[in-house]
C-alpha cells in the first residue's frame, strides 16, 4: 500500500477517553491527529474523521420474530470533519503529503454531549440493549485503482456527575424505646476502583428479648432503562424497558458469637465491605431513559426468630475520579488485614482516602431517623431506591 496511518487523541487523560460535558447545549471539542507513515510523497482524495455512536435494541427476544433495531446516537453532520476540504490550499480537491512521518491534525465538535449516554454497557446486566462509540478515520489515495482504507478505535465516553449533596457521612438510626437502638454510618461517596466501603454499626440491646444474632450488610446497584428508538428504521416504536437490581458486594455478615448483650454498644462495629469493581457502575442520572443508583442495606437479625429484622437503607454516590470527590492519598502498600472492630477507615482503602468514621456527630453528617414503628424515613435530599426484581419488557 505504501503507507500506514493511525489515530492520536490530544485532550484525554487516557487513550480515547472523553469526559462528556453535562450541559446538553454546550459544544464539546475533541482534538487529535492522523499519523501517516509514507514511503513516498502521495496525494489523498479522501481524509475523513467521524465519531460514530450506535444503539441496538433487541425486539421480540427468544421468538422467531427476534431482531435488533439500530439507530445512531449522533447525526453524521454532527460529528464528522472532511480534512481534504479543510487542508486543500490549491483548490483541486487533493491533500498533498510528503514522504516520511506526517501529522494531520483534526478537531471534531460533539454538539449536545450532555445528552449522550456514557460507555458502560459492557457492564450492564442485560443483553437486550447495547450502545457503543467509535472514532473512525477513512483515507483514500488519489488514484483510480485505490480503495478507501478505514480504521476505528473504541471511544470511551464518561459523564462526570456531581453528587446531589456533598457530605462526609450518612447515618441512619432506629429506636425501639426500652428494647433496641441502632445507628449505621457510611461514607456518602465512593469511587470506581475503591477496594472497600467502610461501615460503622452501633447497637444497643436493652431487652433480652431483642438479643442480636447477626448483622448483614450489602451494596445494591439498581439499573433502570426505558429506552425508545427515535429515528427511522424498519421496526417502528421499538422500546426497551428494564428494571433490575443486583448486589455488587459480597454479603457481609457479622455474628454475635458470644451472645453479648453489649454487642456493638461499648465498641462500635467498624468493618470493610468489599466492592465488586467488575460489576460496579458509576451513578448515572439526568438522561431520562437511563438511571443507575446505589444503596447500602443493613439488616439486624435477632435471636428470637419471631422478631422481624430491623432494616436500614442509605443512598450511596459512585463517581469516576477520586480527585473530584476526595482528597486522594496514594498509599505505597496495602495495609495488613485487621480484625473486626479494629479497621482504620482512613487508611485501609488502597489508593483512596475514604472519610474517617470517628466522629458520627460531624457537621456534614446527614441523619435519617426511624420511628418507633421501625419504618425507614427517606432523606428528602437524596431519594432511596427500593430493590427491584428483574423485569424485562421488550416490544415493537
Amino acid at each position: 500500500m505504501g503507507y500506514t496511518f493511525d489515530i492520536e487523541i490530544h485532550d484525554t487523560k487516557a487513550p480515547l477517553v472523553v469526559d462528556l460535558e453535562l450541559d446538553p447545549y454546550k459544544t464539546q471539542t475533541l482534538t487529535g491527529c492522523i499519523v501517516f507513515d509514507l514511503d513516498k510523497a502521495m496525494n489523498f482524495s479522501v481524509a475523513r474523521v467521524s465519531i460514530i455512536g450506535q444503539v441496538g435494541v433487541v425486539v421480540n427476544p427468544d421468538t422467531p420474530d427476534q431482531e435488533t433495531a439500530h439507530e445512531s446516537l449522533l447525526d453524521a453532520h454532527q460529528a464528522e470533519v472532511d480534512l481534504v476540504a479543510a487542508n486543500d490550499s490549491n483548490g483541486d480537491g487533493k491533500l498533498a503529503m510528503e514522504a516520511g512521518r506526517q501529522y494531520l491534525p483534526f478537531r471534531i465538535d460533539v454538539r449536545r454531549a450532555g445528552s449522550l449516554p456514557p460507555t458502560l454497557v459492557n457492564k450492564l446486566d442485560t443483553p437486550f440493549i447495547d450502545w457503543q462509540y467509535h472514532l473512525v478515520v477513512a483515507v483514500k489515495r488519489d488514484s483510480i485503482f485505490s480503495s478507501t482504507q478505514t480504521i476505528q478505535r473504541e471511544l470511551i465516553m464518561r459523564r462526570q456527575i456531581a453528587p446531589v449533596r456533598r457530605c462526609d457521612f450518612i447515618s441512619a438510626a432506629t429506636d425501639k424505646p426500652r428494647k433496641f437502638r441502632s445507628r449505621f454510618t457510611i461514607p456518602s461517596m465512593i469511587v470506581l476502583g475503591q477496594s472497600a466501603l467502610f461501615a460503622k454499626v452501633e447497637l444497643k440491646a436493652r431487652d433480652k428479648g431483642y438479643l442480636i444474632r447477626e448483622v448483614d450488610c450489602s451494596l445494591i446497584q439498581t439499573e433502570n432503562i426505558a429506552y425508545e428508538t427515535r429515528r427511522g428504521h424498519p421496526i417502528k416504536n421499538a422500546y426497551c424497558k428494564i428494571e433490575a437490581s443486583r448486589i455488587v458486594s459480597p454479603l457481609r455478615t457479622i455474628v454475635n458469637d458470644k451472645n453479648d448483650m453489649d454487642f456493638g454498644r461499648n465498641t462500635p462495629l467498624t468493618f470493610p465491605l468489599p466492592i465488586d469493581n467488575h460489576s460496579l457502575l458509576p451513578t448515572e442520572r439526568g438522561l431520562g431513559w437511563l438511571d443507575i443508583s446505589h444503596k447500602v442495606e443493613f439488616k439486624v437479625h435477632f435471636m428470637d426468630v419471631n422478631l422481624p429484622p430491623v432494616k436500614a437503607e442509605m443512598p450511596l454516590f459512585v463517581g469516576h475520579n477520586p480527585d473530584q470527590y476526595f482528597n486522594v492519598v496514594e498509599t505505597e502498600e496495602t495495609p495488613a488485614a485487621a480484625t473486626e472492630g479494629e479497621v482504620d477507615p482512613t487508611t485501609a482503602a488502597v489508593g483512596v482516602a475514604t472519610p474517617a468514621l470517628e466522629d458520627m456527630t460531624d457537621k456534614n453528617t446527614e441523619e435519617v431517623e426511624v420511628g418507633t414503628d421501625g419504618v425507614m424515613i427517606t432523606m428528602e435530599e437524596v431519594a432511596t431506591v427500593s430493590q427491584l426484581p428483574l423485569q424485562v419488557q421488550i416490544a415493537a
